[in-house]
């Protein structure tokens, strides 16, 4: 048993340590904080805080080493779902111009209506299992690409399409044509693996790139029927490297060899060299590390038929490379077309893009080269200069107009009187026929002789971009005659499937062939 001076040092040493209180009745009046909050509450008076000795009237001198209290903070939060209606990160909205009324004191007006957290974007119709849904990977070791280590197929079968409703106004050159129409789309994909597939494309109601059957009430009057049962565009596609890997030596090596085989598009330096659908083969191989470019992309095309060339019926040969260099992106072609005619129709073409980035600023220069077709045109030369600029509208103008995104551009080009480009028949001919831009024109084939002009216009965005409105003017001069014109489109998003598109534009000229006007109106769904 202690002797009492040891039990003193003991009892000395607890109450020095905190273990032990002072009083009993500071323990029992001292109310503890919560577990894991900090109370903010304000610090108890003056007066209990006064030392020993000295009066309660006198002010008390903080000491120096004593902490600094914080004042009351009072934090009132919003409802959760309030909070989260204003302040919940990136929203899908509705594409409708109407907005929820919530009652926000603060607000100057109510945000958009957002779509509920359940909803999806609308899906293609997808066997056996949904579009991009989650599900078990069946095992299936007899269904295979070649070899007994060959990639295990999954097929899926995913459809999806668009039926279209249109009326066109149009006049060009002194004569009229009206008239509505409709056009039909659906397109079938069939996925063995996640790099190869089958993949078909009809048109039943608008063969090859006729825009769609249509009622004409211009003269010659009547229904223009361009329906077809022929599938339009038809293609396989996939990857050496998954195809034969059961056959290869090394599973892990790569070969990152592209293929595409049957009826497929084909567009070249923003379509202005090539747009065309052509039936053929070609391979790209995008891993070549070896360059001082990155991202270097090979490509190799070999059309036997279905090639839309000015030469006429030919047979096409394309060696294409893209790649980057320092923020700018290079894209060089070289084409030959041998002409199932005459030897003197034989063309060669080559090209040179380059595209630099300057923030917002976007500048692209083109220089295009045609050499023979010496029964035709003969040789040409393209020149282009194109650029964008994208910005911000001031906040006063974003509240005024709703304007929220603002992209400009402007192009320059000088087409010589033999060009031509390789083949641009992929372009829609309705459509086309509202092109304000001259480029656009000369893509698909017109030729006019040795042509300068410049297209300038904006696209401005609202309401999340599901809303478009691009006003352009444009002025050429083929030959020596002069035509500028106005144009003025418009897109918007009315519901999650269905989308509005209206076209209008007027030239002036003094030759009566440059003169057109008319307004193209069209609503399609997609499914």
């Amino acid at each position: 048993m202690h002797s009492l001076p040891v039990r003193l040092i003991l009892l000395l040493c607890l109450v020095g340590q905190g273990i032990l209180p002072l009083r009993a009745e500071d323990d029992a009046t001292a109310p503890l904080p919560a577990p894991g909050r900090v109370s903010l509450d304000a610090p108890p008076p003056a007066e209990t805080l006064a030392p020993v000795g000295i009066e309660p009237s006198l002010p008390a001198v903080p000491s120096p080493d004593a902490p600094f209290a914080e004042p009351p903070i009072h934090v009132t939060l919003p409802p959760l779902e309030e909070e989260l209606f204003w302040h919940g990160g990136s929203y899908l909205y509705e594409p409708i111009d109407h907005f929820a009324d919530v009652p926000t004191p603060e607000a100057i007006e109510p945000p958009p209506p957002k779509l509920p957290p359940w909803w999806q974007e609308p899906q293609p119709l997808a066997l056996p299992h949904d579009y991009l849904g989650s599900h078990l990977i069946e095992w299936q070791p007899d269904h295979n690409w070649f070899g007994s280590q060959g990639p295990m197929w999954e097929p899926r079968l995913v459809g999806y399409g668009s039926y279209e409703l249109f009326g066109a106004v149009f006049e060009e050159n002194g004569q009229r044509h009206d008239g509505i129409g409709h056009q039909l789309y659906v397109d079938l994909d069939l996925a063995l693996t996640g790099t190869e597939r089958f993949h078909v494309q009809f048109r039943p109601l608008g063969r090859e790139n006729t825009g769609g059957s249509f009622w004409q009430f211009s003269d010659p009057d009547g229904y223009q029927d361009n329906s077809t049962g022929i599938p339009q565009r038809w293609w396989f596609e996939g990857e050496l490297g998954s195809i034969f890997r059961g056959w290869l030596d090394d599973p892990a090596h790569q070969l990152d060899v592209n293929v595409t085989a049957g009826k497929f598009p084909f567009l070249l330096h923003n379509a202005l060299l090539m747009n065309d659908e052509v039936t053929g083969i070609a391979l790209g191989k995008n891993t070549i590390l070896a360059t001082p470019l990155s991202n270097l992309n090979v490509q190799l095309l070999y059309a036997f038929d279905e090639v839309d060339a000015p030469v006429g019926n030919s047979d096409l040969l394309v060696v294409n490379l893209t790649g980057d260099y320092r923020h700018a992106f290079i894209e060089a072609t070289y084409g030959r077309a041998w002409s199932h005619a005459a030897s003197d129709r034989d063309t060669d073409w080559a090209a040179l893009s380059v595209t630099q980035f300057f923030g917002t600023l976007t500048l692209a220069g083109r220089i295009m080269f045609k050499d023979g077709d010496s029964a035709g045109t003969g040789d040409g030369q393209l020149y282009v200069l194109e650029s964008n600029l994208t910005r911000l509208p001031p906040e006063w103008l974003e509240h005024a107009t709703g304007i929220e995104l603002a992209v400009s551009y402007l192009n320059l080009f000088h087409a010589t009187s033999g060009w031509s480009p390789i083949a641009g028949g992929n372009f829609d001919r309705l459509r086309n026929l509202f092109a304000l831009n001259p480029l656009l024109q000369i893509a698909a084939g017109r030729s006019l002789g040795d042509t300068y002009g410049l297209a300038a216009g904006v696209q401005l965005f609202r309401h999340h971009q599901d809303e478009s409105i691009i006003p352009e003017v444009a002025i050429e001069q083929p030959d020596g005659e002069t035509a500028w014109g106005i144009g003025l489109r418009y897109e918007r998003k009315l519901t999650a499937r269905t989308y509005l598109d209206i076209r209008g534009l007027k030239t002036w000229s003094d030759s009566l062939p440059l003169v057109r006007e008319g307004v193209f109106v069209s609503t399609f769904i997609i499914f």
